[in-house]
C-alpha cells in the first residue's frame, strides 16, 4: 500500500514474477538508492558504494521514445493480432529508449546545473557522459528480453491508449512500485484510465515522484546510477580541464536504475496498432549476456539474432515494395 510520507520507506515485499524470478518491491513509492541502502536492500552491490569512482549523478534525461522487446513467439503474436495485450498479465510493459541526442542534451543540463560557469564557455571538450551511460538501459543494440523490439514515440502510444482504453480522456500516471533485483532498480510507472481512479487511488500521482516525471509527451527521468560497470572516473574540478572522464586501471560493478511504463489493460483489453505501423516500428536486437527471453530451443544467441535480422529485414522490404504499388 502507498505510504503517506514519501521519505518513509514502505514495506519491502517478495514475489515471483512472470519469468519465475524472485524480486523485491515497494508499493506506491519510487525509493532512492540512498534509501534502499539504508534499508539494507541490494546489500551485495549498494554496499560497494565507497569503492565506486565518482560518476555524474543524478542526470536528467528527457525521453520521447519507448520500446517493447519480446521473443519470437511474442513478436509473431503481436504481428498477427496487431495487438499489444499481455496474455498472462493486466499490464503491457514498456521501457525508455534513449538516443544519442538525448544523452548530449542531458550532459548539457548536467553541466548547467552543476558547473554553470563552465557551461557558458565554448564546448572544446569531447562529450563525457557517453563514457558513463553504459548500463543495459542505454544499449540500443541489445536486450535481455528477446530479439524483436518495437519502438514508438510515447505521444503516439499514449494517444492510442487514450482513444482505445480511456474513452478519449487523458490517461492517469501514478507512482506504482520500486522493484529491485541483485543489481537492477526499476521505477515502475502505472498508466491507467481515469475510470479506474478509485481502484488505483492508493498509488500517488506521478507528480509526487522525486525521480520520474511526465511532461509534454516526454518522460523526464532523474537517473541515479547510469553505469552498472564503472570503468571511468568523473573529474568534477571547478577548473577547466581537458577531460572529465578518466579511464581507470580496473572496473567496479554497481547497481543501475531505469524506468518502466505499465499500461493497464484489464479484461482482455489491448492497444491495437496496424500491421504496417508495427513493421515500421520494428528492429532486430542482439541478446544481452543475461537472457530473460524464456527461450528453450537449441539455437545459439547469434543464430537467433541472425534469424531475427532476416525476418525483420524481409518484412521491411515487403512493406517498401507494397508501398511502391500504392
Amino acid at each position: 500500500m502507498a505510504t503517506a510520507n514519501p521519505h518513509q520507506v514502505g514495506n519491502i515485499q517478495w514475489r515471483e514474477n512472470s519469468r519465475k524470478k524472485k524480486e523485491r518491491f515497494i508499493e506506491g513509492q519510487h525509493v532512492s538508492l540512498d534509501e534502499l541502502s539504508e534499508q539494507n536492500v541490494m546489500i551485495k552491490y549498494l554496499g560497494k558504494k565507497i569503492f565506486i569512482p565518482p560518476y555524474p549523478t543524478p542526470v536528467e534525461f528527457w525521453v520521447k521514445d519507448v520500446a517493447h522487446v519480446t521473443n519470437k513467439s511474442g513478436f509473431m503474436a503481436i504481428l498477427e493480432s496487431e495487438l499489444f495485450g499481455p496474455p498472462n498479465s493486466k499490464f503491457s510493459w514498456w521501457d525508455l529508449k534513449i538516443n544519442e541526442e538525448e544523452i548530449r542534451a542531458a550532459e548539457a543540463r548536467y553541466m548547467q546545473r552543476n558547473f554553470p560557469n563552465q557551461a557558458q564557455e565554448p564546448n572544446e571538450e569531447e562529450p563525457f557522459l557517453e563514457k558513463f551511460t553504459t548500463s543495459p538501459q542505454f544499449q540500443l543494440k541489445t536486450s535481455r528480453y528477446g530479439n524483436y523490439r518495437f519502438t514508438f514515440p510515447l505521444t503516439e502510444l499514449m494517444q492510442e491508449y487514450k482513444e482505445q482504453n480511456c474513452g478519449g480522456a487523458e490517461p492517469v500516471l501514478r507512482v506504482y512500485e520500486t522493484i529491485t533485483y541483485s543489481q537492477e532498480i526499476v521505477y515502475a510507472v502505472l498508466i491507467h484510465s481515469p475510470e479506474d481512479n478509485q481502484r488505483f487511488r492508493i498509488y500517488p500521482l506521478l507528480e509526487t515522484s522525486d525521480w520520474v516525471r511526465y511532461n509534454d509527451g516526454k518522460i523526464i527521468w532523474k537517473a541515479q546510477a547510469i553505469c552498472e560497470t564503472h570503468e571511468f572516473k568523473f573529474n568534477s574540478c571547478e577548473e577547466r580541464i581537458q577531460s572529465r572522464a578518466e579511464k581507470q586501471s580496473d572496473f567496479e560493478y554497481y547497481v543501475w536504475d531505469h524506468v518502466s511504463l505499465l499500461f493497464h489493460l484489464p479484461n482482455d483489453a489491448s492497444i491495437k496498432i496496424p500491421r504496417r505501423r508495427l513493421i515500421k516500428a520494428l528492429d532486430a536486437c542482439k541478446l544481452d549476456e543475461i537472457d530473460l527471453s524464456g527461450y528453450q530451443g537449441t539455437k545459439t544467441n547469434e543464430e537467433r539474432f541472425l534469424e531475427a535480422e532476416t525476418i525483420v529485414g524481409g518484412l521491411k522490404r515487403d512493406l517498401e515494395g507494397f508501398g511502391e504499388l500504392l
